[in-house]
């Protein structure tokens, strides 16, 4: 959509003042018709008359607002044979090549939006058949080792029915065929992740993250909490992440990656400023200054992450 321009001191120029409101009106309606049809301010006659009465029409005329063929404005082009042309409308408003450059880039623009919206469904769909084999596989290589595992006589020491290993001195299990094992280059994020992988971006340059349409999901925010505890705020992490990127402008294939890089670094950053001496010294008489609660909450928060990972690789010992 074009717009006819009018500057803030159109109402009070002498020009203005002396056509009167109804010439005024008949120059507004004139603009607007100019800018929709992308005349560059060039009237066909009948339009002009059609709009106006013949005293607005001389009034614009006479105030210098509006030139008939013949005009004396150095500054203006001659209109064709029975037109009109609005004074100065290429200095205060857009030709058309612009305005249809304008167009053109909005129209690139919202492709680009779309186009990238689709890749992201396109993934998210492949990711749930992705699960959905893998779980497949899952139960087929659990009844395949169930059935090729050796079986021992009762009277072997220390074996009845099943052995837990897959072979044994004189009897040989037959291995099951192997699983499918996607190599993603960032972290698991889980279901409803909204990120893109290398192999599928290889074909696109780096966007912007507006561009991208990047925003934190669920399986990022779970990433967070189960590595780093609650002494990270996801949210307020990729409020600041956003921020950032949006304010230098750069760009990155995969924005996923670098949101997880960014939370590492945050991580990072809190268990140093946690752990480094304090530089405030008690004075006689005057109690200790006491530590940020914030500093403390981080350090516990990431205590406890800890904590869990290392329970969690004792389980699965």
């Amino acid at each position: 959509m074009a717009w006819f321009a009018l500057d803030d001191g159109f109402d009070t120029h002498p020009k203005v003042r002396k056509a009167g409101n109804a010439a005024i009106g008949l120059f507004v309606r004139l603009g607007v018709h100019a800018t929709k049809h992308l005349t560059e301010g060039h009237l066909d006659g009948t339009i002009v008359r059609d709009y106006g009465t013949a005293a607005t029409i001389r009034k614009l005329l006479t105030v210098g607002m509006l030139h008939e063929p013949g005009h004396g404005c150095p500054r203006c082009p001659q209109p064709a044979a029975d037109g009109f042309y609005i004074h100065d409308y290429l200095d205060y408003n857009k030709s058309r090549a612009q305005i249809e450059a304008a167009r053109e880039a909005a129209r690139k623009r919202q492709q680009r939006g779309r186009d990238t919206s689709r890749r992201m469904r396109n993934d998210s769909d492949s990711d749930a058949n992705l699960r959905s084999n893998s779980r497949q596989n899952d139960d087929s290589f659990a009844s395949n080792r169930s059935q090729n595992a050796p079986q021992f006589e009762d009277g072997t020491a220390g074996h009845e029915g099943v052995s837990r290993r897959d072979t044994h001195e004189g009897a040989t299990g037959v291995p099951s065929p192997p699983l499918p094992s996607p190599n993603y280059d960032v972290a698991d994020v889980g279901e409803g992740s909204t990120r893109s992988r290398a192999a599928d971006l290889d074909a696109y340059a780096p966007s912007p993250i507006d561009d991208d349409g990047w925003a934190l999901n669920d399986g990022l925010r779970g990433w967070t909490l189960r590595t780093f505890g609650p002494g990270i705020d996801p949210d307020y992490e990729a409020a600041q992440f956003l921020s950032h990127f949006r304010s230098t402008g750069q760009t990155r294939r995969n924005w996923n990656d670098e949101y997880q890089k960014w939370v590492r670094r945050s991580a990072k950053y809190a268990s140093e400023r946690a752990n480094r001496p304090t530089n405030v010294l008690a004075l006689p008489g005057h109690p200790q200054a006491r530590r940020s609660t914030t500093d403390d909450r981080v350090a516990a928060g990431l205590a406890l992450a800890a904590e869990l990972r290392a329970l969690e690789e004792g389980n699965t010992a």
